[in-house]
Parts: structure tokens; C-alpha cells; sequence
């Protein structure tokens, strides 16, 4: 009993220190201890956001450093080429690959953004285009301001390079000379790309008709949920609907 008499106070003492202690701190909000958590963990994000964002910008430059030799080693094979349907194919994929990093430099600008500059991507594609086809090629771009949801970038800048491919090819007149006009507009949901050339037109369920870059425009506007169709005009419309989400 003389045993736990001692030991009991001694208990009781390192309690009462520990009280003591707790009740020293200073737990109103402006006391320097409870903000220094908080503080250390805004700054861990910061840096986190900052170091991503140096991950991003050389990245970015990265792939369009790895597109634009792309594109060269493409030129290269196209001047090299003999045959008619090789320069055709290499020239499919130089604009194929330009299309590509278009929509990249329309990401890399819309970052922090689920949107992208409709009106910007458009006239990127069809300046890119220009480049390729020389001067016996007129493109008029009548687009409409406004955004589209950024994951439908990528395949709208293909779309709109195969119809203007398509339309070069086919869409002359009867002097040699090709115009088009692009216009992308808006309705309440839904978005609307029309190229439209003066050719002779043609049937898009013919199976004779150049069906292969006709082909990836289906397969790309269906992946952005909407639907492809062509009519007479005369000419060429080609027409992609697709929701705006």
C-alpha cells in the first residue's frame, strides 16, 4: 500500500503537467502554430503546379520538335519519290502530320481550360493547308467565334484537312482552279463544319468515289459523336455535326 501511495501523486503530477502544457497553446486563429501546416502544405502545391506546368512547356516542345522532323523526313520522300501514288501518299501524310500539330499547338494554348478556340483551330488548319496546295488553291475560312470542347481538337483538325485534301483533288473547276470555303458554326448543342467546293460534286455511297480520306472523316466523326453527310450543290458540301459536349 506505501508502494501505490507513492506512485499515485507522481500520475497525477505528469498529467496535470501535460493539462498544463495543452493549455498553453494558443488555438485562436491567429496563432502563428496552427498556420504553419496549412502554410507548408500551399507551398507543396505550388511547387507542384510549377514543376508540372516546366513538365508541360518540354514536353510540348518536345513533340513539336519530333513533328516538325517528322514533316521534313515526310518532304524529303516526297521529292525523292518517282512514282505518282507514292508522292500522293507522302503528300497525304505531310498534311496529315501538319494537322496533327496544329491541334497539339491548340491544346498547349488552351491549358487550364476544357475549351478550345474554335475560330483559331480552323484557321490554323486551313493555313497550314495553304502551305501545301500553292497558289491554284483559294481557302476561305468563315468561321464563327466561339470554343469547342477541347478532346474534339484533335479530330476536327483531321476532318477538315481530309475534306480540304479531298476538294483539292477533286473539287476543281474547269480551268484547273480549286476554291473552298470552311465554315464552322454554331447552333443551341451542336456544332456544324461545312467545306463546300465548286467541282462536279459527287455521291458519298459510291463506291467508285475516293472513299479512303472520305472514310476517316465517318470514322473521326464518329468519334466525336456526330455525323457526316454530302450533297450536290453544285459542287461538293460535306457536311460534320456533332453535339458541343
Amino acid at each position: 500500500m506505501n508502494w501505490m501511495q507513492r506512485k499515485i501523486p507522481k500520475a497525477n503530477l505528469d498529467i496535470g503537467a501535460v493539462r498544463e502544457f495543452a493549455d498553453g497553446l494558443d488555438t485562436h486563429p491567429n496563432s502563428d502554430v496552427p498556420s504553419i501546416a496549412p502554410q507548408s502544405i500551399q507551398d507543396q502545391l505550388t511547387e507542384t503546379i510549377l514543376l508540372s506546368e516546366q513538365l508541360l512547356d518540354e514536353w510540348n516542345h518536345r513533340l513539336k520538335n519530333n513533328l516538325q522532323i517528322l514533316v521534313r523526313l515526310l518532304e524529303s520522300g516526297y521529292r525523292k519519290a518517282r512514282s505518282p501514288e507514292a508522292r500522293e501518299v507522302l503528300s497525304d501524310a505531310i498534311g496529315r502530320t501538319g494537322a496533327i500539330g496544329t491541334a497539339q499547338r491548340a491544346y498547349y494554348c488552351a491549358r487550364g481550360s476544357t475549351d478550345v478556340n474554335g475560330q483559331d483551330l480552323v484557321n490554323a488548319v486551313c493555313a497550314n493547308a495553304r502551305t501545301l496546295f500553292g497558289s491554284d488553291v483559294s481557302i476561305d475560312c468563315k468561321t464563327a467565334r466561339g470554343n469547342l470542347p477541347k478532346e474534339t481538337a484533335m479530330p476536327l483538325a483531321l476532318i477538315i484537312n481530309e475534306l480540304l485534301m479531298n476538294a483539292v483533288k477533286y473539287g476543281g473547276n474547269q480551268h484547273g482552279q480549286v476554291a473552298v470555303t470552311v465554315g464552322l458554326s454554331r447552333r443551341p448543342g451542336l456544332h456544324e463544319l461545312c467545306v463546300q467546293d465548286e467541282g462536279f460534286g459527287f455521291d458519298l455511297e459510291d463506291p467508285s468515289s475516293r472513299l479512303s480520306g472520305l472514310g476517316l472523316v465517318r470514322a473521326f466523326a464518329q468519334r466525336v459523336g456526330g455525323s457526316f453527310s454530302v450533297e450536290r450543290t453544285p459542287g461538293a458540301r460535306c457536311t460534320v455535326r456533332f453535339p458541343d459536349r
